[in-house]
């Protein structure tokens, strides 16, 4: 099968993703009077993770008098465990509420009092209440006014387009190819591109990610030679709807209401029972693993426990009306919610401008590594994705006044072109079957709870799904054996880093190591994807060297 069309086009910055990191990177960019093209695989803005938020930005000078950016950083570094990137921290929790001033300046409107004052929440693991809110805590109301304010500012975007790869010449990023399901075949010649395109979290069974976030943006960063770091760290939001996890519970605003419990399938109370008697307290870590634990333990294997809301007083439910299902009060107010797949911590290695190692490449948000070490704390996020998004899109388009030789270009864009097309094989299995035997092996085996017995099936697991045949018909085939292939490369990267991290810390969860060992952990792990195979190696905290540009 052979592709329907094929094109060309330039740019000075090409951004890859479509969600609010992107968007902040693609204002920024084309506010510096360069021109600006977004590639996305969904609709920019509309189906991505930033919309699907609760809108939620923890930024200091909102609330409390005594609280400031300096506290906030604190609390972040607390929260991942001493593994964060120190200069990213500061820098994110400096800017954050110049930037939320800037978001109602362009018509993000957030949740207020009477005179249009943002409301201001506190979160778990946070000191002060430092978070304002997106009006009717919708994510929408924070992501729609970042895409018309791109479109004001003549940012172009292309939709539907699949990046199969980053095209490398004369030892530098200089562009993209892109593939649609329709069979598009799309060559963008770029002075700068950088990747926005959030997590991995559909690399795991139970996930509330929006469909299509498998860590392609981690797979090109490391095919072209970029190093990866603190993979092994995956935030699984601990309550969600169902047995896959579909939506959020927000805990954070619920468990900590009087009468509501969370209870096994004996009816126990989960929290007392795992020696957590204050529920504001308990982290997204501590709370998932102690829920999982019971899953696993539960004789009937429902795959969920009961979030028991039947002491909710009525006014306090009235109050929660936004974050509940519609008709949980319809039922016995007994809601059956599991754990998910929430948030990476672990991606490409950036300076605290956004630079990675290869010259021409830029990363921000959740693709990125540093900002939350090995835990996340609530309303981050955002607050990472947009001042690193504004600060990324300044500094690739800064870097477009630089000569880019353009040899090579086509002569790379031809290679792909052709190592797509002798992708189709009418034998083999499918590649949403194989998909799906790998998100469940990543589940059980690498997910929550881990040891060493299960971490080495993943691993078997996973090389032999990736030796598989796989058929592939059509175009679309063609795309989700390329987003297999991403799977395939990050799951190894996450199970070989878990390994190899012998403690408990933060979101990395082990059976067999489970106390965190400050002696010989406050480390991360870097991988890197070679010739013959992945690479690990160990990089002191305060002693790593900033990415070079």
């Amino acid at each position: 099968m052979r592709f329907k069309t094929i094109e060309h086009t330039k740019c000075d910055v090409l951004i890859i993703g479509g969600g609010g990191a992107g968007l902040r990177a693609a204002i920024a960019a084309a506010e510096s009077g360069v021109d600006v093209l977004m590639v996305s695989k969904v609709r920019i803005g509309q189906a991505t993770n930033t919309i699907l938020s609760k809108a939620i930005i923890a930024a200091s000078g909102w609330g409390d008098a005594e609280d400031s950016s300096r506290v906030h950083g604190a609390d972040t570094l607390q929260s991942g465990r001493e593994l964060n990137d120190p200069a990213i921290v500061q820098y994110f929790t400096d800017n954050i509420r110049a930037e939320t001033q800037r978001l109602q300046e362009w018509g993000v409107e957030f949740v207020s009092d009477d005179n249009q004052t943002p409301m201001v929440v506190k979160l778990p693991g946070h000191r002060y209440a430092r978070h304002i809110v997106g009006k009717n805590w919708q994510g929408k109301n924070l992501v729609l006014p970042l895409k018309k304010k791109a479109v004001e500012s003549g940012v172009r975007f292309e939709e539907g387009l699949f990046v199969s790869s980053l095209v490398v010449a004369n030892n530098r990023i200089c562009g993209a190819t892109c593939i649609s399901e329709q069979g598009r075949f799309l060559a963008v010649q770029a002075k700068a591109v950088i990747l926005a395109t959030g997590g991995f979290g559909h690399l795991y069974m139970n996930t509330n990610n929006v469909p299509g976030i498998t860590g392609d943006g981690q797979a090109l960063a490391a095919t072209a030679g970029v190093d990866l770091q603190d993979m092994e760290f995956v935030q699984f939001y601990p309550t969600t709807l169902g047995q896959r996890g579909r939506r959020i519970l927000l805990y954070e605003r619920i468990l900590v209401q009087d009468g509501v419990v969370l209870r096994n399938g004996r009816g126990e109370n989960i929290l007392e029972k795992h020696g957590y008697p204050n529920p504001a307290e308990i982290t997204r870590d501590q709370l998932a693993q102690a829920i999982m634990k019971e899953i696993l333990a539960d004789p009937e294997q429902s795959g969920t426990v009961a979030f028991d809301l039947r002491g909710l007083s009525a006014d306090n439910a009235v109050e929660l009306s936004a974050l509940l299902p519609p008709d949980w009060a319809a039922g016995e107010g007994v809601l059956q919610v599991t754990p998910t797949a929430h948030f990476c911590m672990g991606g490409v290695v950036v300076d605290n401008t956004g630079k990675t190692s290869c010259a021409g490449l830029y990363a921000a948000g959740e693709v990125t590594a540093g900002a939350h070490g090995a835990n996340r704390l609530g309303g981050n996020a955002l607050a990472e994705a947009i001042v690193m998004g504004a600060r990324v899109g300044t500094t690739a388009a800064a870097a477009t006044t630089d000569p880019v030789p353009a040899e090579g270009f086509d002569a790379a864009t031809e290679e792909e072109l052709n190592r797509l097309n002798a992708l189709f094989n009418p034998q083999g299995q499918k590649p949403d079957d194989l998909i799906e035997a790998l998100k469940k092996n990543m589940w059980f085996n690498a997910g929550i709870i881990r040891n060493q017995d299960s971490l080495n099936e993943a691993l078997k697991t996973i090389n032999e799904l990736t030796k598989a045949q796989v058929n592939v018909t059509s175009f679309t085939d063609l795309l989700r054996l390329l987003e297999f292939r991403n799977m395939g490369l990050i799951g190894e990267m996450v199970s070989r880093s878990a390994l190899e991290r012998t403690e408990t810390r933060g979101a990395h969860f082990r059976t067999d190591y489970p106390v965190d060992n400050n002696a010989e952990w406050l480390l991360n792990i870097r991988i890197s994807r070679t010739d013959d195979g992945l690479v690990l190696k160990k990089v002191r905290v305060n002693q790593q060297v900033a990415a070079q540009g």
